[in-house]
């Protein structure tokens, strides 16, 4: 009813699937899988990586290869070149080079891509031989078509550079994001975030990349309400306030209560089976929300398991809380009986008055959330 607090009960153990209004919700891929950036869109990208090589870095194109190719071993990590998706060489050029690609072929009849490059290697002025080698292997290549010198060379510059690339991918998060199942960085994250090890992987309906996303905030101690509120922010993508302080019922277990002879007054003395505190329970505001998200929020939609699944792992089950969902004026539906509206949750009765609807409060469950 309009004008009245209304208080239920969140049924959190309502199935959640994927909604819009939660930002991290995507599931991770299996180790056989492309990643999400690159799913069905390989083609488009090797084919660009083909007709503009010197608009890609070479730690860039590298990484799409590398990823387009989840069977094979990481490059730097494998035993032999045969086991590579990429034979990677160096262009013997005297000049500096204006871009660190050379160019880059497909995989053809050796089932490989073939990446010259000019910013690493034993050529050109950086380079480690003399500068009349490099002349020398230029001048047989472009006037003579003999590649025997430079395909010489590229023995040992496919090592080098595979071994220069994992160095660098060794220190970067979206290399090691791009196999799930082989993912240093995201382990080391999950140690932060206290979710490390496969017992503690999918445990609740608040997504691991969101754990890892909000590991730092996780991880922090003591917590603090600009931290919960930032996690919420961002995740919902919705107006968050949270009020500290806002006070429950503690129910006090009968050895706990005051009997005559046990108490005094004034100090251990209490009357009847609870009592109020105002440290055990948080209030937190969402909103204003679209009619759409509002549902989502509410006892059996899509993202209220998740809520309570991110409030458990930041606050721990110590601290009560409950949720103000705040309801657009605009989009406040009308009450037609026998067609919309759910009693208690949407529907109100009379004229409203030009406001959000923002009387609505739903209350943790008791009973510890898994």
């Amino acid at each position: 009813m309009a004008g009245q607090e209304r208080k239920t009960e969140a049924d959190l153990s309502f199935p959640v699937q994927d909604a819009p209004l939660v930002a991290a919700q995507e599931e991770m891929p299996s180790g056989e899988d492309l990643p999400p950036a690159l799913s069905g869109a390989v083609p488009q990208i090797l084919a660009a990586l083909e007709q503009h090589p010197e608009k890609h870095h070479i730690f860039q194109a590298l990484r799409l290869v590398e990823a387009a190719h989840s069977d094979r071993p990481r490059l730097g990590r494998s035993l032999r070149p045969s086991e590579d998706a990429v034979r990677l060489g160096q262009t013997a050029e005297l000049a500096f080079p204006t871009s660190t690609l050379s160019s880059f072929k497909p995989e053809g009849e050796t089932g490989r891509h073939r990446l010259s490059q000019h910013v690493f290697g034993l050529f050109g002025p950086h380079g480690a031989l003399p500068l009349h080698l490099t002349d020398y292997a230029r001048d047989r290549v472009r006037n003579h078509r003999d590649t025997s010198f430079t395909a010489f060379a590229d023995l040992f510059h496919h090592r080098m550079i595979s071994l220069f690339y994992r160095a660098w991918a060794t220190g970067e998060p979206a290399p090691s994001f791009d196999r799930p199942d082989d993912d240093p960085f995201g382990e080391k994250l999950d140690a932060i975030a206290g979710i490390a090890g496969e017992s503690f992987q999918d445990r609740d309906a608040m997504p691991d990349l969101a754990k890892r996303h909000f590991a730092g905030l996780l991880a922090s101690t003591p917590r603090s309400e600009a931290g919960l509120k930032s996690i919420l922010q961002k995740f919902f993508r919705a107006e968050i306030s949270i009020e500290s302080f806002a006070g429950s019922w503690l129910h006090l277990e009968p050895h706990d209560r005051g009997q005559l002879g046990q108490a005094t007054l004034g100090g251990q003395a209490s009357l009847g089976e609870k009592v109020w505190s105002r440290e055990a329970k948080f209030r937190i505001r969402i909103g204003p929300l679209s009619l759409e998200d509002y549902r989502r929020l509410l006892p059996g939609g899509q993202s209220l398991k998740r809520l309570a699944a991110i409030l458990r792992n930041f606050t721990g089950d110590t601290l009560e809380w409950e949720a103000n969902l705040v309801l657009r004026q605009d989009e406040v539906p009308p009450t037609v009986l026998g067609k919309s509206g759910d009693l208690g949750l949407t529907s109100w009765i009379g004229q409203r008055s030009a406001t959000d609807a923002d009387d609505l409060y739903l209350t943790a469950p008791q009973r510890p959330m898994f």
